[in-house]
């Protein structure tokens, strides 16, 4: 299969590029400039990374990759000091750009090509990231609508992932880090939001399930992708705690929600498993291996 991936120096990009790679697909990967790509060492040298960000050379990408599925993982959390703008350009135009591609160059005697967009859980009142997130998912579904014969767009609504190699400024990373540092203490809200935390490779094997089945989805439609399982964020900061043998002081309570703070957020995995998908990490094994290999 041709697959084209964007985000392939994310945590998430990067483990789809180095799974589909090891399947033996024709992948071509669409970087911005200055993207770090230490993750995709290894790689095998046949697939294709493309740098770019001026949108004749997003489409020229798209069509010299020709491909059957779009896989999107290109975003900005607006973590890192990023302006609005920044974060609609990465979370809204780059996704748009690639979108006008295919409908410019998509060949209908294929068949539609699949755009597998990775959305959002949260309400869009909760973030710049939700909201431009949300927003993205309504143009492609709209899109989608209106040119059914050159684009089935797909929704992934994923949950918290998590693993080992995330970045920093993820919370589970941040909890872990600092109880393998043994620090004194981290401050935390009250911690009664619900949460379901999937494993990078249980995200990994749900993306390729909906790659493999993707001729069988609506031209615009969407999937929930997480463990289906939930805990408290207290919870599963304790079970980190105690997973790293840690004296670090939990201060639960010591900082205030953020606005809007959703206090349940869990996956209908129903439809993904009728698809052949089921979750195989629990989440002690996950904490586990995320330390150990932090330790590493």
């Amino acid at each position: 299969m041709r697959i084209f991936l964007t985000g392939p120096g994310g945590f998430l990009g990067s483990s789809l590029a180095h799974y589909w790679a090891g399947c033996g697909h024709e992948l071509t990967l669409l970087a911005r400039p200055a993207s770090q790509l230490h993750r995709l060492n290894g790689l095998s040298p046949s697939v294709r990374v493309v740098r770019a960000s001026l949108p004749e050379d997003i489409a020229l990408a798209v069509r010299e990759a020709d491909p059957n599925v779009i896989v999107h993982t290109a975003c900005s959390y607006g973590r890192k000091g990023e302006t609005p703008l920044d974060v609609i350009n990465a979370n809204v135009v780059l996704g748009a750009e690639i979108l006008q591609a295919v409908l410019d160059f998509a060949k209908n005697e294929a068949g539609p090509v699949s755009f597998l967009n990775t959305g959002t859980v949260l309400s869009p009142d909760v973030s710049l990231y939700a909201l431009s997130k949300t927003q993205f998912s309504i143009w492609g579904a709209a899109l989608a609508n209106q040119f059914p014969e050159n684009l089935r767009f797909i929704d992934i609504q994923l949950q918290h992932m998590y693993g080992p190699g995330d970045d920093k400024s993820k919370f589970t990373t941040h909890v872990i880090e600092t109880c393998i540092r043994n620090d004194s203490r981290i401050a935390l809200t009250s911690g009664e939001q619900i949460r379901d935390f999937i494993y990078i490779e249980d995200a990994v094997r749900a993306y390729d399930c909906i790659l493999n089945h993707h001729g069988n989805f609506a031209s615009s439609d969407s999937i929930e992708v997480g463990s289906g399982e939930a805990v408290t964020v207290r919870d599963f900061v304790e079970l980190i705690k105690r997973t790293a043998k840690a004296s670090t002081g939990l201060e639960f309570g010591a900082i205030p929600y953020r606005p809007n703070e959703p206090m349940l957020c869990v996956a209908d995995t129903t439809r993904l498993k009728k698809l052949g998908w089921c979750h195989k990490v629990s989440l002690g094994d996950g904490v586990k291996h995320m330390i150990e290999a932090s330790r590493s």
